[in-house]
């Protein structure tokens, strides 16, 4: 056999192997969800225990969503729209995405906790914090009471938390009379926001001090994921 003929006979041998697991990783993680599933629906999740352990993969990012996305910025939620309401939801879909890997958006979202989020019709952070570790128990996911404080908020981010943040007044060139965005990266110093009305905002990196200088009503923090596990 030519040098030729046996280097493609190998190539063509590796193809077909990674073809093949690739296809039995795939058949295998299927199982997993679906045995994972009818654990829970036959309230047995602990015999799921290797599987609800097992370390979710890197890879995480986090996406940018904005309230005015014509996908969900006319859905009806709190009393008007996601696109005029809904920073809280938007804030709550981006922080999934971002702690689990799935591709929960704000319209899958707003479909599944309707009103159950909401106190006194606006949006509750607390309340979706607590619906988020409840429904993704296997990703180990821990949040914070409510705080008031930012300087140990964003210890916490140093630490790889995301932040929950209430506020009113200016944001960058926005203002706002009661909102919600997400504190959620440390880099050099800096911190990252995602602003559910602002990609601006949502761009760049803010120091302490401008963060300081923000009209801060809460906050809560969250974290979870197994990352780096």
């Amino acid at each position: 056999m030519s040098r030729i003929k046996l280097a493609a006979s190998l190539l063509t041998g590796a193809l077909v192997a990674m073809c093949l697991w690739g296809l039995l990783m795939f058949e295998h993680a299927g199982q997993d969800a679906q045995a994972l599933a009818e654990a829970r629906e036959q309230g047995r999740e602990e015999a799921m225990a290797p599987v609800l352990d097992r370390p979710i993969p890197e890879g995480n990012w986090m996406p940018l969503w904005l309230q005015t996305d014509p996908q969900w910025a006319d859905v009806p939620y709190a009393g008007s729209t996601v696109g005029e309401a809904g920073c809280g939801l938007v804030c709550a879909s981006m922080a999934i995405k971002y702690m689990t890997l799935q591709d929960v958006t704000p319209l899958m979202l707003a479909d599944a906790v309707g009103d159950s989020c909401l106190t006194a019709g606006v949006n509750d952070p607390g309340k979706f914090c607590a619906w988020i570790a409840e429904h993704y128990p296997e990703y180990g996911i821990e949040f914070s009471e409510i705080s008031y404080q930012l300087d140990p908020v964003l210890d916490a981010v140093d630490d790889g938390w995301l932040a929950f943040a209430g506020m009113s007044g200016a944001l960058g060139d926005e203002a706002y009379e009661g909102h919600v965005v997400l504190i959620w990266l440390s880099e050099d110093g800096s911190y990252w926001v995602r602003d559910p009305a602002s990609g601006e905002n949502s761009q760049r990196a803010w120091t302490r001090d401008e963060l300081a200088g923000i009209d801060w009503k809460y906050f809560y923090t969250i974290k979870g994921g197994f990352y780096g596990a």
